[in-house]
């Protein structure tokens, strides 16, 4: 494989897991949501950028796919098993943010949904990953960087698992989790 390919298999494999976390963290709550806050116009960015693309492309889907109403929803959710625009991740609702337990909680919540964010960052020049439109920009991208905010938001990750699984955040934790920078809100 080459450095594109093992990037789009790392990629893919994080936001798996990013999603069963998320699941876990706010299923009960999203399930019984009247609210959409899903876009269409969100989800045809998916198509647009040539690396989201890619993402779609390796699980057989692509423009026609999306439908004009409820984009990538059915009936159970986002039907992408990955390649969502990383604001999918990154936007909590204030009933979400509200059911959960502490200040703690809602940091290391909003870390886990800036992670796939975070990676994509200034891939070339100033464009985040899912801006570039066109494939041959794509290869012009410095994947060793890439690979390198990688494994920063794998390791995140990793410790983001530990809290929910133990409800503590140690310190060493904490340095791992404030390399990911969000934004106060």
């Amino acid at each position: 494989m080459n450095a594109f390919e093992d990037f789009l298999e790392a990629y893919a494999e994080l936001e798996r897991s990013i999603q069963e976390l998320m699941g876990q963290l706010f299923s009960e709550t999203c399930g019984l949501c009247t609210a959409c806050c899903c876009r269409v116009d969100i989800c045809e960015e998916a198509t647009q950028s040539a690396f989201l693309a890619r993402l779609l492309k390796r699980q057989e889907l692509d423009a026609k796919d999306l439908d004009d109403r409820y984009g990538w929803l059915d009936q159970s959710g986002c039907t992408l098993e990955y390649g969502r625009p990383p604001i999918c991740y990154a936007y909590f609702c204030d009933q979400l943010l509200a059911r959960l337990p502490d200040d703690e909680t809602r940091y290391v919540t909003r870390v886990l949904g800036r992670l796939l964010d975070y990676i994509g960052e200034k891939a070339l020049n100033e464009w985040h990953l899912v801006e570039i439109m066109d494939s041959t920009d794509l290869m012009k991208v410095d994947f060793d960087a890439l690979f390198m905010r990688l494994e920063e938001a794998q390791h995140a990750h990793l410790v983001i698992e530990q809290f929910v699984e133990s409800g503590r955040l140690g310190s060493a934790a904490r340095q791992v989790l404030d390399a990911i920078p969000i934004e106060d809100t």
